[in-house]
């Protein structure tokens, strides 16, 4: 599983990855999420930094499709999040990722590894190039360490 991915990156490319419907020999057939391979990867490759796409700026502080004044969470540290994690809701229409809650909890792990999180509007133009590229941009940046909600 990982040496096509680390292939891909010894010729320069950046994996795009995405979830998909896969066998699994205990259960059937299971969803295998995008956030869980991204998560999956950044660990055993130990990247810097991983990148998720969503469809809002990032973590809010109240679910931003139900309150749209709900402020935005620009960093935030993995103590910080853990805290909060209990009032990420669950999503209520058929989410087989869990939505935000279940972003949150493939990416705890990561962080606590040491590895940074950000959460950008992957349907806004640029948002996901101009965080490939290291660009400032408008999301949730989780890190390990003391930072304080912004």
């Amino acid at each position: 599983m990982m040496e096509p991915v680390t292939k891909l990156l010894q010729i320069g490319s950046m994996p795009i990855l995405y979830g998909d419907a896969v066998l699994d020999l205990d259960v059937g057939f299971t969803i295998l999420s995008g956030d869980q391979l991204a998560a999956y990867f950044a660990t055993r490759l130990h990247a810097s930094k991983i990148i998720l796409g969503i469809d809002e700026d990032g973590l809010h502080t109240k679910d931003p499709k139900k309150e749209p004044s709900a402020p935005l969470i620009t960093r935030i540290t993995v103590e910080e999040l853990k805290k909060m994690q209990r009032h990420i809701e669950k999503p209520k229409a058929t989410d087989v990722t869990g939505g935000m809650s279940g972003k949150i909890v493939e990416l705890i792990p990561v962080v606590e590894a040491g590895i940074a999180a950000l959460i950008v509007n992957a349907a806004k133009p640029k948002r996901v190039y101009q965080a490939l590229k290291g660009e400032s941009v408008i999301g949730t940046l989780i890190e390990r360490g003391r930072k304080g909600i912004v």
